[in-house]
């Protein structure tokens, strides 16, 4: 801690704030350093580049330029959150195929926004391990990596046997006890609604695409504002107490960049504010901390620039595949807007639930109200698919870039012979549709890829047979990451790759921005880090390596599981 003038009236408001919420100092031992990991939601590592030299953010920029550095690396597939969170925080993602997938074993649908689902997902990939946070706080995360507090965080939602945690009345009585930052907040919430309105506006009058996102104005002055400044000031209160591990994930990027695209001026517009956030919890380890700390800012994956398949070829995947060989000619598909609304609809809810017991009967009955209308207006029937084939064998689901296919009325994994017995002809036309770049299949117990250019065993293909992946990144690198994810038990029976031209990937759903396969900048996101920590991030090829880093820095002694085969690091670059 340095003493200021500005430091000693922040520790000193630090010290009031924790009184009034009872919250205690950390008992982990002060000596031992800490860390502090920000996340900015899906910004490639070439988006950073461009952001930075524009001048979208100078703090992290003086930062670059005076004690960190920053390094490109490779997330691994599927390069989405859920998979990316559960992987840093226990070094492992046996089962996470996508951001939507189908259980054959429970004959449902898997929904990582939906928090019983999302407990249910990280459950079963932690596989028994306490997390990487478990000493620690999550904020606004998939997965809450164990941690003792877990605010806003989709596996936390509504467990009331939740370890404590920072409720949402904790972290609004931080914005009374500093009513500067709650005027402003007020006001840029509401704003904000106005600038999504003109944005899209603005976005059809020079002929851009612009997702239809239903409640998505509302979602976003909820998430780009009213979250982002409740995590930062939980954020500075964690680094007064001694908090020894802290991680926020910030998901307004993310938000506007599928919404307009992941270029678009209003994504980059999002990283001032979010560079505003960086600036604050940078001060606060500067002025207000017990302990020392190190400070990262990270991404979990890139964002490739993309067009809807049923944008450009007039028909979803979903209905392709139902008059291509299938009998019935029938499909099921997985409308997946719904859910992201709904996720954020039970984020507000929590805060509404946990202010309403503590304020007048007015007050909650107001709020009450209201999030009940949100909530019709924004979720509406929790269904998926094409309403008149909900019976349909053929299930088709979206995490943007890759689809997840599957016969629903066939208890395990299909296998090429069983899937061209049951529908003559689909794979072939899969293949040879221009909005599919790849297809992954199962083939006497190993992953069969089916191109354009034609078919290989990816276990044991030879360098030769995997020129083409070059296209995507370091052949042998992709092979990898390609098996692994077919060998997950809930993976479809067919994986469908949007095609990948260079520039833009086919989006499975209606993004401007896509992440979740293969192409383009997705698969790359970036690390900032002190110049004095000597590992060096631009050698990770998996977000599961990034656990043994945290581990063996913060937690010595403690065991972290490896998934890494020799062979992987011998990947020439």
């Amino acid at each position: 801690m340095h003493l200021s003038l500005g430091g000693t009236l922040g520790a000193l408001k630090a010290a009031a704030t924790l009184r009034r919420l009872r919250l205690p100092f950390s008992e982990i031992e002060r000596r031992r350093r800490g860390f502090v990991v920000l996340q900015i939601d899906a910004l490639s590592h070439h988006d950073l580049s461009v952001a930075l030299e524009r001048g979208y953010m100078p703090c992290l920029s003086h930062l670059l330029s005076s004690s960190h550095q920053v390094a490109l690396w490779r997330c691994g597939q599927p390069s989405d959150t859920a998979a990316i969170q559960c992987s840093m925080m226990y070094g492992r993602k046996p089962n996470i195929p996508g951001f939507y997938w189908f259980d054959k074993r429970k004959q449902r649908p898997l929904i990582c926004s939906w928090p019983l689902d999302m407990a249910t997902v990280e459950a079963e990939n932690a596989g028994g391990q306490a997390g990487l946070f478990r000493h620690g706080s999550v904020y606004t995360g998939m997965a809450s990596g164990g941690a003792q507090r877990a605010v806003f965080t989709t596996s936390a939602l509504g467990r009331t046997r939740f370890p404590p945690r920072l409720t949402g009345i904790d972290a609004f009585l931080l914005l009374v006890l500093n009513p500067w930052r709650l005027a402003r907040a007020a006001i840029l919430t509401v704003a904000e609604v106005f600038i999504e309105l003109y944005q899209q506006a603005m976005g059809r009058l020079r002929r851009t695409y612009v997702a239809p996102e239903g409640i998505f104005p509302l979602t976003r002055a909820f998430t780009h504002v009213l979250f982002r400044e409740l995590t930062t000031l939980a954020i500075r209160l964690d680094i007064f107490r001694g908090v020894p591990a802290i991680y926020a994930n910030y998901i307004g990027y993310d938000e506007v960049a599928h919404h307009l695209g992941p270029r678009s001026g209003g994504a980059y517009r999002t990283l001032k504010a979010l560079d505003r956030q960086i600036r604050d919890v940078h001060r606060a380890i500067e002025t207000i901390a017990l302990r020392p700390y190190d400070l990262f800012v990270m991404s979990d994956h890139g964002m490739t620039e993309s067009l809807p398949f049923h944008e450009l070829y007039g028909e979803t995947l979903g209905h392709f595949l139902a008059s291509h060989g299938v009998s019935p000619p029938m499909a099921q598909e997985m409308e997946s807007r719904t859910f992201k609304d709904a996720a954020t609809l039970h984020q507000v809810e929590e805060l509404s639930a946990e202010i309403g017991p503590r304020t007048s009967s007015a007050t909650s009955f107001i709020v009450d109200r209201a999030m009940r209308v949100a909530m019709r207006i924004g979720t509406g029937p929790l269904q998926a698919g094409l309403a008149d084939n909900e019976n349909a064998p053929l299930l088709a689901i979206y995490s943007s870039a890759l689809a997840n296919v599957y016969f629903v009325d066939v208890p395990k994994r299909m296998n090429r012979g069983e899937i061209d017995h049951r529908a003559p002809g689909m794979l072939r036309s899969l293949v040879e549709h221009p909005g599919v770049g790849l297809v992954l299949i199962q083939e006497n117990g190993k992953t069969l890829a089916l191109h354009k250019g034609g078919e290989v065993v990816l276990d044991n293909a030879e360098s030769d047979e995997l020129a083409w992946l070059a296209l995507y990144d370091t052949p042998e690198l992709v092979r990898h990451q390609l098996v692994n994810l077919a060998r997950m038990p809930s993976a479809g029976d067919m994986l469908v790759f949007g095609a990948f031209d260079g520039a833009r990937v086919v989006n499975f759903e209606d993004h401007g921005g896509a992440h979740g396969g293969l192409g383009g900048v997705q698969m790359f996101p970036f690390m900032v880090s002190s110049r004095e920590i000597s590992e060096s991030f631009a050698g990770v090829e998996d977000a599961t390596e990034l656990h043994s880093f945290f581990v063996q820095r913060y937690q010595p002694g403690s065991r972290s599981p490896s998934e890494r085969p020799a062979s992987v690091s011998s990947v020439a670059r």
